[in-house]
């Protein structure tokens, strides 16, 4: 029996979307991890780990090491995507709440999309800022129904996590023009792992009194969230004909998020949640249409 491929413009979106998925879990899972073990060795803990499976996986695949004159960008990625993401988005966590974390980090698809429209000359129609805007609309609906805004310097690490994560997002981009997504996504993490390397004695000293749930969890963030969704966006971020067409899926992880946790603690979800739920997806309908509705209104003008 033969099967037919997905069209070119289909994969990248129905990668980004399987990342998002895997992603959604990596927020329930480190709740889980934090109430035992710090948020540094929670980090290391996590990309030891996909570093681990993804070596593994690169010795399989035969992927060989990165030519030196490359290894600066793949350092720099490791250090935007992962390691110094995780450090300023743990220091802004102890002084705001999770809502305005959501809320600012909703953020990266705009400043990727804008970021992308200079450097890539990519162009996002009016159809789709109006769907950004929806989105975030959603966002900020799902976050701050019944919840308070914190401000201060928090606000402050939280976009420069915001700003990191979209930075690596855009050179992301230069990477996997002479390597494959599975090359990229090996060196970054591997590279993210060495510069967390000085968390190392403070990780041994809380795995030494530590029960074994954050220990599974943090294996399993390793291993989903981490080894195999980069790997699937590495791929969608290369393939995607603009850089929006994948980051705008980031809009989902709240929600997700949120009905993970609905359907893991049975809290049913409050109206904010309904309708900002609803918001997200009609704005994420929009963006992936926004050429089809766009081309008859330019055509009716």
């Amino acid at each position: 029996m033969s099967t037919t491929p997905l069209p070119n413009s289909t994969k990248p979106l129905l990668l980004a979307g399987m990342t998002v998925i895997l992603w959604s879990t990596g927020f329930v899972f480190t709740r889980i991890a934090v109430t035992y073990l710090s948020s540094y060795s929670v980090g290391l803990l996590r990309y030891f780990s996909a570093s681990v499976v993804l070596i593994l996986i690169g010795f399989y695949k035969k992927i060989g090491l990165p030519r030196w004159k490359d290894i600066p960008l793949f350092v720099v990625l490791g250090a935007l995507g992962f390691s110094l993401y995780q450090i300023l988005f743990n220091i802004a966590m102890t002084s705001i709440t999770a809502a305005t974390a959501s809320v600012v980090m909703a953020t990266v698809p705009v400043i990727a999309a804008l970021f992308a429209s200079i450097i890539f000359k990519e162009k996002l129609n009016s159809i789709g800022w109006i769907a950004v805007a929806i989105e975030f609309s959603g966002i900020l609906l799902l976050t701050l129904w019944h919840r308070e805004v914190s401000l201060g310097w928090g606000l402050v690490w939280m976009f420069a996590a915001a700003l990191s994560f979209a930075a690596y997002n855009l050179i992301q981009r230069f990477s996997t023009k002479n390597y494959t997504p599975l090359q990229s996504t090996v060196y970054s993490i591997v590279a993210s792992t060495i510069l967390l390397l000085p968390f190392a004695s403070l990780t041994l000293k809380e795995l030494a009194q530590a029960p074994w749930q954050p220990i599974v969890a943090v294996v399993f963030m390793g291993i989903f969230p981490s080894a195999i969704s980069f790997m699937l966006w590495s791929q969608a971020l290369s393939t995607a004909k603009q850089l929006g067409d994948v980051t705008n899926f980031m809009f989902l992880t709240p929600l997700l998020s949120t009905l993970l946790e609905i359907i893991m603690i049975g809290d049913f979800p409050d109206p904010g949640t309904l309708w900002g739920g609803v918001t997200i997806l009609l704005g994420v309908a929009l963006f992936n249409n926004r050429h089809k509705i766009f081309r008859p209104l330019k055509l009716y003008n």
